[in-house]
């Protein structure tokens, strides 16, 4: 749930950085049919910051550790913006990251402290 919800957030942060910068230059976006790549860093970085402070809510002891598969297409939108390339290679990153997140949190959510386990079932 934390996952959807930072993601629509994310979503919503690069609609509203691609009409600012429609606004300021006056270029619509279907005429360039791309995203800009300073919406995609800050939307990259408005999903991590969302779902850290989500996660940190649900599993405050693991919180960084959601984030850990996410690195990668931090540090490449981040590049993509100092290259200033097309973004649409970033998004087999992104599938790539969400696929080694939902592998981590299986992982994680299997290795519950015991302490949990044992006041959920009384």
């Amino acid at each position: 749930m934390a996952f959807w919800i930072a993601a629509i957030f994310a979503c919503g942060i690069v609609g509203v950085t691609e009409d600012i910068y429609y606004f300021a230059t006056e270029v619509v976006f279907w005429n360039t049919w791309r995203f800009h790549p300073v919406s995609i860093v800050l939307g990259t970085l408005a999903f991590l910051g969302l779902l850290y402070f989500l996660m940190r809510m649900h599993d405050r002891d693991h919180a960084l550790r959601y984030l850990e598969p996410y690195i990668p297409l931090l540090v490449l939108s981040s590049a993509n913006l100092v290259l200033k390339l097309n973004g649409a290679w970033l998004f087999p990153v992104a599938f790539a990251c969400a696929l080694w997140s939902k592998a981590q949190v299986r992982r994680l959510r299997g290795r519950k402290p015991t302490a949990r386990r044992l006041s959920a079932s009384k």
